[in-house]
């Protein structure tokens, strides 16, 4: 009868030791994978951490970019407006000329008919 209660508990201390080292593997399995997922998701980062910083690069570019470009509406502003004062000038000295020439021509018909009463020798 003691024999068999050893032989029970023997066999009992087997299938929990079995399960126990069955346990332990599957842990270290599970322990494993986790790592391999940790380490995989370290490296996506990483390459997310690398993209960001080319995305940031990119976008101080474009900033710069559109700062010039800007500057540069804002100097062909600059510019025809300048271009708009000349034209302006120009017109008003145009139509000063025009208004000139035209007392010009009043001035020689009156002369022309004041001097026509002239006879030359």
């Amino acid at each position: 009868n003691a024999t068999k209660q050893i032989d029970a508990l023997v066999k009992t201390i087997q299938s929990d030791t079995s399960e126990a080292v069955s346990s332990m593997e599957q842990s270290t399995i599970e322990v494993v994978s986790g790592a391999k997922l940790s380490q995989d998701a370290g490296t996506s980062l990483a390459q997310i951490e690398t993209v960001s910083h080319q995305l940031a690069e990119l976008i101080n570019n474009i900033s710069d970019n559109a700062k010039q470009q800007a500057t540069a509406a804002v100097s062909t502003s600059d510019s025809m407006n300048v271009i708009q004062e000349i034209t302006m000038q120009t017109s008003t000295g145009t139509n000063d000329s025009a208004a000139s020439i035209g007392r010009l021509m009043e001035l020689t018909n009156e002369l022309r008919k004041s001097v026509s009463g002239f006879k030359l020798p």
